[in-house]
């Protein structure tokens, strides 16, 4: 095995237990999320209130913001998406890096295929995850300042045409390993 070879093999060990945890966190917040939603749809006024008053912001002023169910339950529905979103992410590139870690190249139309996903899954994030700061902000603050988030979108532009060059990289593979 070439040193690179070796050199990316063993990152991907790395970077795999990295995304590994990434992926159990995101997951405890799904789960988060889903009883919070279950608790704001599901649960007696007591608790509902109880649960509530956990929410309310005192503010610099001394001032006291509350938050009502309903919009406590959007910024959850939000959350919820959100991470989702985020652990699929993190569930495409701990499969490409489990491959690499495994031993193969990582020039292959099922890594390019996730990669894309990436991508898609980034550019909805830059729209749907700015729109969950600005809820935060307009159910807190009364200010609803959504828009989208550029970095973001400049990101799943740049993860899309890293998909291209694997793209790319699987036709040059396919040649070098017909050639041999």
């Amino acid at each position: 095995m070439k040193p690179s070879q070796e050199k990316i093999r063993s990152m991907s060990k790395k970077i795999s237990i990295v995304l590994k945890l990434g992926f159990i966190v995101s997951n405890v917040i799904v789960i988060l999320s889903l009883i919070a939603i279950g608790i704001l749809v599901l649960s007696g006024e007591e608790t509902k209130l109880s649960f509530l008053a956990a929410f309310n912001v005192t503010a610099n002023n001394g001032t006291t913001i509350s938050i009502e169910a309903r919009s406590l339950l959007i910024m959850f529905a939000f959350m919820l998406i959100d991470t989702i979103l985020i652990s699929l992410a993190i569930s495409f590139v701990y499969a490409i890096f489990d491959k690499i870690r495994k031993g193969f190249t990582p020039f292959t139309h099922e890594n390019t295929t996730r990669i894309k996903k990436v991508a898609i899954i980034t550019a909805i994030l830059s729209i749907v995850g700015s729109y969950s700061d600005s809820l935060v902000d307009y159910y807190t603050i009364g200010e609803l300042t959504w828009r989208v988030n550029i970095i973001g979108m400049i990101v799943a532009i740049i993860v899309y045409c890293i998909s291209l060059i694997f793209s790319y990289g699987c036709d040059l593979q396919k040649e070098s390993d017909e050639t041999l």
